[in-house]
């Protein structure tokens, strides 16, 4: 004598504890956890609940874009985070450079004095 397949509702109940699971734990979800937790196999799982094994892969799939797109915009932020420091110290330097030539061709000893020298004049 067979057991009874569990219902539609049990199937969802069991893969939303799944996912929510694997998520906590950071390990992948699976049809073959799910069927465990209600004593099935992974083929009875397939062969008796398309859709919500359709159901289930949407919400792995939707789960790996969202944790792809979190780390991109991670990535892109840490790289908009080095290029502003790296501009910053290059316009530090042009600018340490450009005093230093302005100071040589007007044959000022520093700006600081010529400006004194200006605000004396």
């Amino acid at each position: 004598m067979s057991r009874p397949l569990p219902k539609d509702e049990q199937i969802r109940t069991e893969m939303e504890a799944e996912l929510g699971e694997s998520r906590s734990l950071g390990r992948r979800a699976t049809v073959s956890n799910v069927g465990k937790r209600l004593g099935v196999t992974h083929a009875t799982c397939y062969r008796n609940y398309p859709d919500q094994i359709e159901w289930f892969m949407a919400q792995l799939v939707a789960r790996r874009e969202a944790a792809v797109t979190v780390n991109d915009m991670t990535k892109h932020e840490d790289d908009l985070d080095r290029l502003r420091r790296e501009n910053t110290n290059q316009l530090s330097m042009d600018k340490a450079a450009l005093e230093d030539k302005l100071q040589t061709l007007g044959r000022i000893a520093s700006l600081d004095q010529h400006r004194r020298h200006r605000a004396e004049h």
